[in-house]
């Protein structure tokens, strides 16, 4: 896969970040100093509905390399600035710099990355694709917390939230298998115990 596409799909995989957003980062975004950046920063202007603050994502070790072929092989072909997009398209715009690459573009970049892996489509994958699975590994690293989830995605409410996690199959027979206190610690049941095998007189009533 080209240093370019392989960025691409790293970058919105390892930061969760929508299509568009990823397509508005620049070399300075992700290059300070000669150096690729510990975490990555977009201003609200640069996100969906401008507002907010700044959403900060870490540049975890395989997005750190995804960006570092990609500025190697930009370097190749173009005397970097600080505002060259760091997915450079092959059109200019009206000024006659640079400009990132389309959101069709984009999308077809993706869904050729799921092809090459074996992903069947069944016409529901695309670039949001990435975003939510990233949503859904946050969800369950930070112990199904909602409300993290909801400030990881820059969400204004937890019912935009909620649209993106679901439940799959084996994830319900697993939740309903662990309500088999019977297969747990004969300690750690203790406590119930005594509600089993108490007579009626002695049977507090709630």
């Amino acid at each position: 896969m080209r240093p370019r596409d392989g960025c691409l799909v790293t970058c919105q995989w390892m930061t969760g970040f929508r299509i568009s957003e990823v397509l508005r980062i620049t070399v300075a975004t992700v290059l300070k100093a000669g150096e690729i950046v510990s975490k990555i920063g977009l201003a609200p202007r640069q996100m969906k509905g401008g507002y907010g603050k700044t959403r900060w994502v870490p540049v975890v070790p395989e997005l750190k390399r995804a960006i570092q072929r990609q500025i190697g092989w930009l370097r190749l072909r173009f005397e970097l600035t600080p505002d060259v997009p760091l997915f450079p398209s092959r059109e200019s715009d009206e000024a006659g710099g640079f400009k990132p690459l389309s959101r069709d573009m984009a999308r077809h970049i993706v869904k050729g990355a799921f092809a090459k892996a074996g992903i069947e489509d069944d016409g529901r994958l695309g670039t949001h694709t990435l975003r939510k699975t990233w949503a859904a590994r946050i969800y369950r690293n930070s112990g199904n917390n909602i409300l993290l989830l909801s400030a990881a995605l820059n969400h204004a409410s937890v019912v935009t939230t909620q649209r993106y996690l679901s439940v799959t199959d084996d994830e319900l027979m697993t939740a309903m298998q662990r309500c088999d206190f019977t297969r747990g610690s004969r300690l750690k049941h203790t406590a119930i115990i005594p509600m089993l095998t108490a007579t009626p007189n002695t049977v507090a009533v709630a």
